[in-house]
């Protein structure tokens, strides 16, 4: 019984190779019993059966969209230096220290 079962799933794995893509993976589906009826019972085509009536197939919807992401950095030249710049360091206390801690690790630049 066991090398009709293989010959049988052997059979579908080609089946659904290439030729039928219509036709679910091997591994997809299990039958409970052996027999060919339960085989053939448990075989449904992909897609056909998991629409209800009236509804367009799944290829003709766009995806759906998510939040964007990555755009959050919009380059400004100008506001780069008002915030992070040497006269903004200069003028607060908070800056000085910002620059006394970059000149105490050795950085070449100490603002922008």
């Amino acid at each position: 019984m066991a090398a009709v079962w293989a010959r049988g799933l052997r059979l579908w794995a080609g089946l659904a190779g290439g030729r039928f893509p219509l036709l679910p993976a091997v591994a997809a589906w299990a039958p409970q019993s052996r027999g060919a009826a339960s085989i053939l019972s448990a075989w449904r085509p992909a897609g056909l059966c998991q629409r209800g009536p009236g509804q367009a197939p799944g290829w003709g919807r766009p995806p759906a969209r998510t939040k964007a992401r990555g755009n959050e950095y919009q380059p400004n030249n100008l506001k780069r230096k008002r915030t992070h710049g040497w006269m903004k360091r200069i003028r607060t206390a908070s800056g000085i220290e910002v620059i006394l801690r970059r000149m105490l690790k050795g950085r070449k630049s100490l603002s922008h």
